[in-house]
């Protein structure tokens, strides 16, 4: 007799759609990987039939990422936005996999509990950690698709019907559209045990093993038409539909350095990896393991068994080497291993919704009551689903007690900024955006040299590194860094003009690296940009598309989803009714299980519960190690509350802590991130101690080890530290007056929206090459020279130089970083050195993980020797960034000649937030020789000063190959012309070096973090 549907099917539906639709509504903007869908949704929605996208890196195909789900969202995105889109689609993948579960569950379960297995599917943790934590909608597309299709798989092979046949490769031709990875890996976890018990459930499971084990042999060899009819066609459905996949896969393969990913990390030794990928997706899963177990582990479910077990041994990613050894290196490097673990908890669902239909209405319900009496039942009851209920909700609002984007960004003024001045004909970047970075590409044509599609890049400064994007490269160490600051020094190679900056991390590194600060927008972000950055071509052109491939990616996969509602609206009587007799399992037996389940239960409970406990109840006031540890962790995270908390009580007010810690500044105090740290206690005692704290402290520019004494004190049973001293400087006047001499460039004279006229562009100013010369040093060459503005205007300069070979050909070529000034008032001068750097981690031995070093240099490797080189300098004028009112003092040579040490001073009215020192070598002819650079740790508030000590550079390791002339020298694409002999440059006085007949001079830079102006 066929039994309809049961209503708490209905009940979950509708409570699917109040709970993760109402949820969706504030979670959308903080998931990982919404906005990369909806962007490639809205590449479908501009261009339907062409498959290559502009927009990221220097283009990629979209052909790289099955697109059923993206071209959902583009066709629903035309009645209310790309948002909308994504919603609708994703809320119905849900609604049809709380379906496809109800359907699942009835091949292991009666129909009670599969209804049961419905209602916890809406609360799985998994299923809301994939939706409101991930954004993953291909994989939520694709897994609805896969369970709705194992019940017409099982029906298949149990009765040989057509229409289960039709059903199942209509559906599994959505997932593979969607989502082929969940197709590939579901033939071995879903499919393969659901035939497996098909073939079982005819032959029958009753008897010995041996002749069980023969009989269901011998069917599935009578079935072999069957076998050979659905899995001919589901290949075939699966090269097709996405042959154009197939086909880029195959003939464009990209190799990439493998990304770390948390689901690989040793759970033990990385607990948060643990939570994040192994402990949230099981969730109340956890609790029930023995019931799962005993529930799977029969004959008739050994085969689901065995893929269960596996499933869950492969999400303990690098916990054992055992999923590595499964897997393969190579794939274990590739795949993100919290797959599995979504996969095992799919798989669990069904048994959860027994023990629940038990609990409830069952023979668990029975035993309870029974041994134990009403009340407690109740209690138990209660208890249980109150952890469901928690841990839906815990993950919907997982963002708000772990922050996993930035806060929300308006896009509208980016848009703006980005639609006037043809600044689209350049290509942008974006710092500390986060995933959103997708959301504003999604909303304009500009292109980006970034991306949130790794797998389909072809920049070879990202690819040969463990970098998932440039926009959060400062997580990352020395790929991070080391490859943003490639971009950064020599942007002209991809047309880089802009940069939206949402972090002042990046600042320092920027205004080191010549980008120059245009204006703050409405929303908060910083637009720098870089002068000289030729536009992009105006007629790009992406990698050949066959047409035939055009439209099959145009038209196949959405044709398989419109087959598939075609057949499920022509099945709507019978698609939820289950053909078969009612599974009933007997496997777990209350009598003898309750006991040993609930122990299990309240045994994790208990180690969750003093987990949670010893975290909200830690003292670190016990232990002067942990203290210090703590204290330390503090300061890293500018957490000044805890740190006051760690000083004795009475010892500083907090206001006061506050207020000196707000005087100091600098690439230290405001930019340090914390890498290490090593306590040596150097006195102790019963209430006194004393440690030397050496922390190692990284910043975007430099590292620095800092060696500090620290007391602790013991009152009252509670260690405490003692506060730091703070230097208190008396600043010569309350009041400061300043003349300034201030620029600006108006741009266009005549607001309008026509291009710019001739006569607004302002003269490029006058720069002359003082001087150059190639230097030898070690294996490796760099150019050094001074430069000087000739001009009445400020000058922007870029810096460059090209290497040839004896035949004239180019080598190489790069521009100046570090090791200059970027900006020139009138007659003033800077001396230059540029380092020729190849693409970073090029070669296979750099590959390795390193430890974060912002200095890290990847020498250019000369395969032959340079014969001549070409300095190249441009300039535009300048209008900001041209703080002048500082100086250097008290200049001596220390350490017996090894060392120049004196102090610089800030005489102006703005605080530099990061000095830095050029320091020129010069040979006994007083031509240059040589420039280094020193970035001062703190910063340098108005009439206030720091002591400084430069080491001099060992200069017996360099060779002079050749000076320059001014053949030699280019200025604004021109050769430079030679000065008339009367001519004299201004002179400077330089500081004779002691015994070597060497000179050096000093030059001094400043970045200032929150000037006046902005």
């Amino acid at each position: 007799m066929l039994v309809k549907a049961d209503r708490l099917l209905f009940v979950a539906l509708v409570l699917a759609i109040l709970l993760h639709g109402s949820a969706l509504l504030y979670n959308l903007n903080k998931t990982y990987d919404a906005f990369v869908h909806i962007f490639f949704a809205d590449h479908y929605a501009r261009y339907w039939f062409e498959p290559w996208e502009f927009r990221w890196y220097t283009g990629f195909p979209v052909t790289s990422y099955p697109p059923l789900s993206h071209q959902l969202i583009a066709l629903l995105s035309m009645i209310g936005g790309l948002k909308f889109g994504f919603v609708v689609v994703i809320l119905a993948a849900l609604c049809f996999f709380v379906t496809g579960i109800y359907r699942f569950s009835r091949l292991w379960v009666p129909q009670r509990s599969a209804a049961y297995a419905s209602l916890f599917a809406v609360l799985a943790s998994s299923i809301t950690q994939t939706i409101h934590i991930y954004g993953q909608l291909p994989t939520m597309v694709g897994i609805s698709c896969l369970v709705n299709a194992l019940p017409e798989v099982y029906a298949y092979f149990r009765n040989g019907k057509l229409k289960h046949l039709v059903t199942a490769v209509a559906l599994l031709g959505v997932t593979v559209s969607s989502h082929h990875v969940t197709t590939i890996f579901g033939i071995i976890f879903f499919i393969a045990p659901v035939i497996a018990t098909a073939l079982l459930d005819q032959s029958g499971v009753e008897g010995k093993f041996i002749a069980v084990a023969r009989k269901t042999v011998q069917l599935a060899w009578k079935k072999f038409r069957q076998f050979f009819l659905f899995f001919s066609i589901l290949l075939l459905e699966m090269v097709v539909l996405i042959f154009p996949y197939w086909y880029w896969s195959k003939t464009d393969p990209i190799s990439q350095v493998p990304i770390p990913h948390g689901s690989r990390d040793n759970f033990l030794a990385s607990p948060s990896s643990g939570l994040m990928f192994f402990i949230i997706p099981l969730g109340f899963i956890l609790l029930l393991l023995p019931f799962i177990f005993r529930s799977l582990y029969t004959r008739r479910n050994i085969f689901l068994a065995l893929s269960y077990s596996l499933l869950l041994l492969l999400g303990t990613g690098g916990t054992t080497p055992l999923p590595e050894k499964i897997l393969g290196k190579n794939a274990f490097n590739v795949l993100t291993l919290d797959r599995f673990t979504f996969w095992a908890s799919v798989i669990s669902i069904p048994f959860v919704g027994d023990f629940f239909r038990r609990l409830v209405e069952g023979d668990i319900r029975e035993r309870i009551i029974q041994r134990y009496g009403k009340q407690l039942y109740h209690i138990t009851s209660l208890l249980l689903i109150s952890v469901v209920a928690f841990q839906a909700l815990f993950v919907v609002n997982f963002h708000k007690y772990r922050s996993l984007q930035p806060q929300e960004i308006d896009m509208q003024p980016i848009i703006s900024f980005l639609d006037r001045d043809q600044h689209s004909r350049w290509r942008f970047l974006t710092l500390g955006f986060g995933d959103q970075m997708a959301w504003l590409s999604s909303q304009t044509t500009a292109m980006s040299i970034d991306g949130n599609y790794h797998s389909a890049r072809r920049v070879p400064e990202m690819t040969r590194q463990p970098l998932e994007r440039l926009e959060n490269s400062k997580f990352k160490g020395i790929p991070g860094i080391g490859s943003l600051q490639q971009f950064l020094t020599v942007p002209e190679k991809y047309h880089l003009k802009f940069i939206f900056s949402n972090d002042k991390f990046y600042d320092p590194v920027l205004f080191f690296s010549g980008w120059e600060r245009v204006q703050r927008l409405e929303n908060g972000i910083m637009v720098w940009q870089k002068a000289d950055v030729p536009p992009l071509p105006s007629g790009l052109t992406g990698k050949f598309i066959p047409f035939y491939q055009r439209m099959m990616w145009g038209i196949l996969p959405l044709s398989a989803f419109c087959i598939m509602l075609t057949l499920l609206l022509f099945r709507a009587r019978d698609y939820l009714v289950f053909p078969f007799a009612s599974t009933e399992t007997t496997a777990y037996s209350p009598a003898s299980g309750n006991r040993w389940l609930f122990l299990w239960m309240i045994g994790i409970l208990l180690l969750a519960g003093t987990i949670w406990i010893k975290q909200v109840t830690l003292s670190f006031h016990k232990d002067p190690e942990q203290l210090l540890k703590a204290y330390y962790h503090a300061l890293d995270f500018k957490l000044n509350r805890e740190a006051h908390g760690y000083f004795p009580p009475g010892s500083i007010d907090y206001e006061e802590y506050t207020l000196r810690l707000s005087l100091r500044d600098g690439l230290l105090a405001s930019y340090g991130k914390l890498d290490s740290l090593a306590i040596a206690f150097t006195k102790t005692g019963t209430d006194t101690m004393e440690a030397v704290v050496t922390s190692a402290w990284t910043t975007p520019l430099e590292e620095y080890v800092i060696p500090a004494m620290h007391v602790l004190i013991r009152k009252n049973g509670n260690w405490y530290v003692l506060p730091p001293a703070f230097e208190k400087r008396v600043v010569p006047d309350e009041h400061m007056e300043k003349g300034m001499a201030v620029f600006r460039s108006q741009g266009k004279r005549v607001v309008s929206v026509s291009d710019v006229r001739h006569d607004d562009i302002l003269d490029r100013p006058d720069l002359h090459i003082i001087s150059s010369a190639l230097i030898k040093k070690d294996s490796s060459y760099v150019v050094v020279g001074e430069v000087m503005n000739r001009d009445y205007l400020p000058a922007h300069l870029t810096i460059g130089a090209v290497l040839l070979d004896s035949a004239g050909r180019m080598m190489v070529s790069y521009n100046a970083k570090y090791h200059t000034m970027h900006n020139l008032l009138p007659g003033e001068k800077t001396p230059f050195l540029i380092e020729f750097e190849e693409t970073a981690w090029l070669k296979e031995n750099d590959r390795q993980q390193l430890r974060f070093n912002p200095g890290q240099f990847s020498a250019y490797n000369f395969t032959r020797r340079p014969a001549d080189y070409q300095v190249q300098v441009r300039a535009v004028v300048a209008d900001k960034d041209l703080y002048r009112d500082h100086g250097i003092q008290q200049v001596r040579i220390t350490d017996s000649g090894r060392y120049v040490a004196g102090s610089i001073v800030n005489y102006g009215v703005q605080e530099i937030s990061v000095p830095q020192l050029l320091m020129a070598t010069y040979d006994d002819h007083r031509q240059i020789l040589w420039v280094n650079h020193l970035f001062v740790s703190e910063g340098l508030r108005p009439q206030t000063q720091e002591s400084f000590n430069i080491k001099l550079p060992d200069l017996s390791k360099i060779a002079l190959v050749r000076r320059g002339t001014e053949q030699h020298h280019y200025v604004n694409g021109l050769q430079q012309m030679q000065l008339p002999d009367s001519f004299r440059f201004p002179g400077r006085g330089l500081i004779a070096l002691p015994g070597n007949k060497r000179y050096c001079d000093l030059f001094l830079n400043g970045y200032i973090g929150n000037p006046t102006i902005y």
